[in-house]
């Protein structure tokens, strides 16, 4: 039997509640704490990034969203860059009426099979594992 890694894919809300110390930010340093010590794989999306640039810029300042970007560069996280294959099933996702970054989230998480680690309820609507940091418990949605 092999020991696999899990694979985890956070969504922008699970950073910012880290990053903010926002109700549920334990549940997510608890899976940031595995992948650091290279016990899980992490993943975001590169919309993420986008998101979060533009949420601290807008709320914060930008010195904070380009500390938040450092801090994710220096992490054990992997950027899922979006190539075609998550362009397509991000417009299967969006047809479903979810915001076009969650949509773009979503299918990075489908494509490298892992689930989302959200409080979003937009990932309810699409067929892609979600382990929630606060909140309801995981939901699995079969492929």
């Amino acid at each position: 039997m092999r020991n696999e890694k899990m694979n985890y894919l956070l969504d922008t809300k699970a950073l910012i509640a880290f990053f903010n110390n926002e109700d549920g930010a334990d549940k997510v340093e608890v899976i940031l704490k595995e992948i650091d010590e290279n016990r899980a794989d992490g993943f975001i999306s590169a919309i993420t990034i986008t998101e979060l640039y533009y949420l601290y810029s807008r709320h914060i300042g930008e010195r904070v969203a380009k500390e938040r970007i450092e801090q994710l560069r220096r992490s054990n996280l992997q950027v899922v860059p979006i190539n075609e294959d998550i362009a397509m099933k991000a417009g299967e996702y969006k047809i479903q009426a979810i915001p076009i970054a969650d949509a773009l989230i979503a299918a990075s998480a489908y494509v490298i099979d892992a689930p989302v680690v959200t409080d979003d309820e937009h990932f309810e609507k699409v067929n892609v594992q979600v382990l929630r940091f606060r909140g309801m418990a995981q939901r699995k949605n079969k492929r």
